[in-house]
């Protein structure tokens, strides 16, 4: 009777508003001020084009190359978050996001895809990082 209460539900992640912070916490360099805005970042594949410069930007200047050093994480995640808005929203689907931790016990195929990960080296220029 009380073996219902303990279920894991899905929980959603809202990752919208991480996909917004592209446009809404810029830095204060001119390109990225001119560029990342909300009227270009509008969740379109166009806008994709603007990401695709972005990153090259980071990548390939000084700036860009010390940011990706000090917030690589914050820059994936938010990245990421902003093209999975524009697939999401160009598919004409009902799609939804969720919480890693909340699916994967849902799940059986992710048990899989997390002991790969375990077992994967990722390498940096500077160190080894093992998940």
């Amino acid at each position: 009777m009380f073996g219902s209460l303990n279920k894991t539900k899905l929980i959603k992640n809202d990752l919208k508003g991480i996909a917004k912070l592209m446009y809404q916490d810029v830095s204060v360099d001119t390109w990225d001020q001119e560029n990342l805005t909300k009227r270009n970042l509008d969740f379109t594949i166009e806008s994709i084009r603007y990401i695709d410069a972005y990153t090259k930007r980071l990548s390939t200047t000084q700036m860009g190359r010390e940011l990706l050093k000090n917030h690589f994480d914050n820059f994936v995640v938010r990245i990421g978050a902003y093209i999975g808005e524009v697939i999401k929203r160009n598919i004409n689907q009902d799609y939804k996001w969720y919480e890693y931790d909340s699916v994967y016990h849902f799940s059986s195929a992710l048990d899989e895809v997390n002991r790969a990960l375990k077992q994967r080296r990722f390498f940096t220029p500077k160190r080894e990082i093992e998940l």
